[in-house]
């Protein structure tokens, strides 16, 4: 298990399945964490739950300033922070090429590219004051393979992987490591929205044909997920930057 000895990370996304699970790990294994999202009331309640060693803060992650008062938050409520797990992202809408508007890509892209962006060009400095750290981003198994009818998704979780690469290769100097989480389908409401849209009334059937691919035979949960996240963000991935992590059950080894 990974051990945080106090050590302070920024969440985004965090009231979602996999950003509520890594908190509560991070929490469990002695860190600090500062948890994120855009509905206020569900963050008061996650980091209520938590306990005093989480403070809550609603972000909009497409806003530079947003993600700079996370990180303003993390060093005025515990005096640093050593690391950030930017997970906030959404599916967008599951349509054919042709029919994915501008608006449709540039709210996906603001969010799952974007967001991530701007979450590491707040939390770089504050990184650096604490001695260096850990950034992870959540991509997906579709940042490594195609999907049809999720062009902007699609794209967007490609993106997150060539800037990871990238920045691991320009931060590695500075004592901050670089990593992408690369779920598989995950049990919980993001794929509740993609198997419904892409089979409405029969996202059930769909869930079927998606777990007959997964050599394990069933989704991953956000525990699974968490762990990884969790292992990433901590001392004990000390030798690790410039990966992605696969928790996916096997999917992507056909």
């Amino acid at each position: 298990m990974s051990d945080f000895n106090n050590e302070v990370i920024a969440i985004t996304g965090a009231t979602g399945g996999i950003g509520r699970a890594t908190a509560e790990l991070i929490v469990q294994c002695g860190g600090r964490v500062v948890v994120s999202d855009v509905d206020a009331s569900k963050v008061s309640a996650l980091a209520d739950k938590l306990g005093e060693n989480a403070v809550g803060l609603a972000v909009d992650v497409t806003n530079l300033a947003d993600n700079q008062a996370m990180v303003d938050l993390a060093e005025q409520t515990f005096g640093q922070l050593n690391g950030v797990f930017l997970n906030a992202g959404i599916e967008g809408q599951v349509a054919p090429f042709e029919q994915q508007t501008d608006e449709h890509w540039a709210k996906v892209f603001a969010v799952n590219f974007h967001g991530v962006r701007f979450g590491i060009q707040a939390a770089l400095p504050a990184i650096e004051r604490s001695g260096g750290g850990s950034v992870v981003m959540t991509s997906s198994v579709a940042g490594l393979r195609g999907a049809g009818g999720l062009c902007p998704y699609v794209a967007s979780k490609h993106a997150l992987i060539g800037l990871m690469k990238s920045l691991a290769i320009e931060f590695g100097p500075r004592g901050i490591r670089v990593n992408t989480l690369n779920p598989g389908p995950v049990d919980n409401r993001m794929m509740r929205s993609i198997e419904e849209q892409l089979n409405p009334g029969h996202g059930n059937e769909v869930q079927q044909a998606f777990t007959q691919r997964i050599p394990l035979g069933r989704y991953v949960t956000n525990e699974e997920c968490a762990r990884t996240a969790a292992f990433l963000l901590s001392d004990a991935s000390s030798g690790v930057s410039g990966h992605t992590y696969l928790v996916d059950g096997g999917y992507c080894a056909g």
